[in-house]
């Protein structure tokens, strides 16, 4: 059984009435007259998606001429950040509507992309990693994405709050890798007399769940298509989401984090791209030392609440391999 038949699988385990067949008959049965054409019901035809989430179960609507996703959620979306990202990134953002709700589950409707999740892509490369010249095409067309309209929505934080809670948290955590603690806290305390160096970082959308299966990739080319799944979207310093992008830098084992042969180049050129970005929109001051240090605040904030929710030991591996190839933590 592959990663994607067991996530439908434990998606439907909740749900012991509903099942794939039951979604896509209500599919056929209650949005297709909706939406398509008389002429077209006939031809009307529903299968799943190849790539499914944890979170929700999708399937495709076709006829001869269009097709149509049409999602099952648990929860219900904030459509805010589908919005304001599909203002800010065009067809990059594919339009989301939400249709109703089926026995307990939210449904939502939106354009069919072409292409698959990076992280499909990935898997089936050889050794985990894409040729460089592959790699680089996605990370810098990553770098533009997670840039555009900076400044475009000044929002106050306090980084401070943020990192006396994780320290709480790190007090108080019974970690399974003995170290941890401490390096989270040796993480905190070089970061806190640095944080008023961050007040010069502008804002920008945030995507809150930027993983290799929420963006898909023109597979012969590695150019991202489209970036998915913008629920709960925030105006946050640039920098706060970079964690996500370590997907492009390495891959985790079994044992331990494992970095790219390329790793030195490939970050080197990433941050490159992001500067030139940021000058070009008027924040020619930012440095990358200073969205290192976002970055890291982004990792703490991020790992500490998927550790107090998964408490399993993989979270683990991936918040010490992300906070020792931090730059100031082999200072």
């Amino acid at each position: 059984m592959d990663v994607y038949q067991e996530a439908v699988i434990e998606f439907f385990k909740p749900y012991p009435q509903l099942s794939p067949s039951s979604c896509h008959q209500f599919i056929l049965d209650q949005i297709a007259p909706a939406i398509l054409p008389f002429s077209n019901l006939k031809q009307a035809d529903v299968q799943p998606c190849p790539f499914q989430g944890s979170m929700s179960y999708t399937a495709i609507l076709s006829t001869s001429s269009e097709r149509l996703v049409v999602q099952f959620r648990s929860s219900q979306q904030d459509l805010f950040g589908v919005t304001e990202a599909r203002h800010i990134h065009g067809d990059l953002v594919p339009l989301v509507s939400f249709y109703g709700e089926y026995e307990g589950l939210f449904v939502y409707t939106s354009s069919f992309v072409e292409g698959i999740p990076y992280i499909h892509a990935l898997m089936e490369s050889p050794d985990f990693e894409f040729p460089l010249v592959k790699t680089m095409k996605a990370l810098h067309d990553m770098a533009d994405i997670i840039t555009r309209n900076a400044g475009g929505n000044i929002v106050p934080t306090d980084p401070s709050s943020l990192l006396d809670g994780v320290k709480s948290m790190a007090d108080a955590y019974p970690f399974r890798k003995a170290n941890l603690r401490s390096t989270v806290l040796t993480c905190i305390s070089k970061l806190m007399p640095l944080l008023p160096d961050l007040a010069a970082l502008p804002s920008v959308l945030n995507h809150q769940d930027l993983g290799a299966f929420n963006f898909l990739i023109d597979e012969p080319s590695c150019h991202i298509l489209a970036v998915l799944d913008w629920d709960g979207a925030l105006y946050l310093p640039v920098g706060s989401n970079f964690h996500f992008l370590e997907i492009f830098f390495g891959h985790m084992t079994p044992i331990s984090w494992r970095n790219s042969e390329d790793r030195d180049e490939l970050e080197a050129s990433f941050y490159a791209r992001v500067l030139s970005n940021l000058a070009s929109q008027g924040f020619g001051q930012v440095t990358e030392e200073q969205l290192e240090l976002q970055k890291a605040i982004g990792i703490l904030e991020y790992y500490s609440k998927r550790i107090l929710q998964l408490r399993d030991e993989r979270t683990e591996r991936y918040l010490e391999g992300y906070l020792e190839r931090l730059s100031f933590m082999r200072q």
